[in-house]
C-alpha cells in the first residue's frame, strides 16, 4: 500500500512540475491578470508539490531504514551459519584424520577432544581436555593431533584430562629415525621450548641421523605405539655436559596452539614391552 501511495505522489509531483514550467512563460508579461493569476496558482502548486515530496522522501527513508534492518539481520544469521559451518567442517577434517588413522591401525581406540584451558604455569605449553576416565582416559595415554604426537597425560578424572606436551622434559618416550634406524628418546628442554623444539637424546655414537630426517615413535616401551610422526631433525648438537650428541626436532604439529585433540586410549602392544630394531 505504502508503495502505491508512494508512485502516486511521485507522479503528483512530476506533473506538477510540468505545469509549473508551462506557466512561468506565461508569467512573463508583468502587471498583467494572467500573471498574477499564475503567480497565485504557482503558489499553490509550489506548495502541493513540496508536499509530495516531502512525503515521497518520508516513505523512501521509512522504506530505506526498514530494508537496512532487514540486511542486518539477515547477515548476521549468514555470519552465524557461516561460523557454524567452519567450525564443523573443521572438526569433520580432524574426525576423518583420526578415522584413517584408526583404518590404518585398527586396534587403535581413539578418543577425541576439545582443548578447555592452557596452564598458564606450565612453560611447555601444557592444557586440558574436556575428555577423561568416564570415556576410557589414563594418565600416560599419547595424545596425538592429525599431525603426529603432541604429548601424553599427566592426570585425569571423570570428565577431563591433563597432557604435558612433547616439549617438555617430562616427556621420555622411545623414538627412532625412519631414515637411519637409530633409535633414541624424545624429551624436552627449557632452551629449545623457547623455539618451539624439542629433541632426541642418547644417540649412539656411531649414530647416522642428519637433517631432515623424519623421527617416529619406536612403540619399544609399550607406551606409545609404534610409528607415531614426532618431527623433523633440524640439527645434530653436541651435550657438553654429559659429551653425548643429539638431534634438535622440530615438531610437525605446533603445539602451542592447537584447540583440539585426541587421546589413543588403547592398542595392541599397549604395556608390552618390543625389542627394537633399531640400531
Amino acid at each position: 500500500m505504502k508503495k502505491k501511495t508512494h508512485n502516486r505522489n511521485l507522479k503528483a509531483l512530476i506533473i506538477t512540475l510540468i505545469i509549473l514550467t508551462v506557466l512561468s512563460v506565461f508569467s512573463q508579461a508583468e502587471n498583467s491578470l494572467v500573471s498574477s493569476g499564475v503567480n497565485t496558482l504557482t503558489k499553490g502548486l509550489f506548495r502541493v508539490s513540496a508536499r509530495a515530496a516531502a512525503s515521497a522522501d518520508s516513505a523512501t527513508r521509512e522504506e530505506l531504514l526498514r530494508e537496512n534492518e532487514e540486511l542486518k539481520r539477515e547477515n548476521a544469521s549468514l555470519r552465524a551459519q557461516l561460523s557454524e559451518y567452519i567450525d564443523t567442517k573443521a572438526e569433520n577434517e580432524r574426525l576423518w584424520s583420526y578415522y584413517g588413522l584408526k583404518k590404518e591401525n585398527p586396534s587403535y581406540q581413539v578418543v577425541p577432544g576439545n582443548v578447555i584451558r592452557r596452564d598458564v604455569n606450565d612453560d611447555f605449553y601444557a592444557f586440558t581436555l574436556d575428555v577423561g576416565t568416564a570415556l576410557g582416559v589414563r594418565v600416560g595415554a599419547p595424545v596425538i593431533t592429525e599431525n603426529g604426537l603432541v604429548g601424553w597425560v599427566s592426570q585425569a578424572d571423570a570428565a577431563a584430562c591433563k597432557v604435558k606436551t612433547i616439549l617438555s622434559p617430562d616427556t621420555k618416550a622411545s623414538v627412532t629415525d625412519k631414515q637411519s634406524g637409530d633409535s633414541g628418546v624424545l624429551s624436552g628442554s627449557v632452551s629449545l621450548c623457547e623455539n618451539h623444539l624439542t629433541a632426541m637424546t642418547k644417540l649412539a655414537e656411531s649414530h647416522q641421523v642428519k637433517e631432515g630426517d623424519m623421527i617416529v615413535t619406536a612403540g619399544t616401551g609399550g607406551v606409545y605405539p609404534a610409528g607415531l610422526l614426532v618431527g623433523q631433525v633440524q640439527s645434530i648438537e653436541f651435550n657438553k655436559y654429559d659429551a653425548s650428541r643429539y638431534a634438535v626436532i622440530k615438531p610437525y604439529e605446533d603445539v602451542s596452539s592447537i584447540t583440539a585433540a585426541a587421546v589413543i586410549t588403547d592398542f595392541d602392544s599397549k604395556g608390552k614391552v618390543v625389542k627394537s630394531d633399531a640400531k
